[in-house]
């Protein structure tokens, strides 16, 4: 007694149902009434029809099956994994999927180690750097510190000087 029901119809039965149990659900945790409609009797009716709808999804004809055996030649012959035709899968190709992955990790674990060694360095430069930075500064200010203290000296001579020649000057 197989009948194919539409599954549109089916989708749509499905979800109406559904909707309709939630909402009586809904209602009965917060105690709700929609007018007549409580929600117990909400929750009781999308129960129901979701009941009705299981109930006549069981007749319906099940879809066209797969072809499984056309992936999975094993299914229908158990000696299709063996090694000796061309066209069968290799029982090695694990092996060797291992092998390229695990060569694979061994290249990026290399380029990592590269990488990190290209940091460090940059890493150490960078400290040198900030370190000669400092002592350039350290070396302007000392500088600095000695110029004012030649202009200084600078002005007091020339103070020194100046009384000198006014005093010649006097003289003659």
């Amino acid at each position: 007694m197989a009948f194919k029901i539409n599954k549109k119809v089916m989708n749509m039965a499905y979800g109406l149902g559904a909707a309709v149990v939630i909402i009586g659900a809904l209602m009965k945790i917060i105690h709700k009434d929609l007018g007549p409609l409580t929600g117990s009797m909400l929750l009781t009716i999308g129960l129901v029809t979701e009941a009705l709808i299981f109930a006549l999804s069981a007749f319906d004809t099940p879809d066209e099956e797969y072809k499984w055996e056309r992936a999975f030649p094993v299914l229908t012959d158990p000696d299709a994994l063996s090694p000796t035709g061309s066209d069968s899968p290799s029982v090695s190709a694990p092996e060797e999927i291992q092998k390229k992955y695990n060569e694979q990790i061994k290249k990026a674990t290399d380029h990592m180690k590269s990488i990190n060694d290209v940091y460090k360095s940059q890493l150490e430069t960078a400290s040198q750097q900030a370190e000669i930075n400092m002592s350039s500064m350290e070396n302007a200010t000392k500088v600095q510190e000695q110029m004012e203290s030649l202009a200084s000296n600078l002005s007091s001579l020339n103070g020194i000087y100046g009384g000198m020649l006014s005093a010649m000057k006097t003289k003659n």
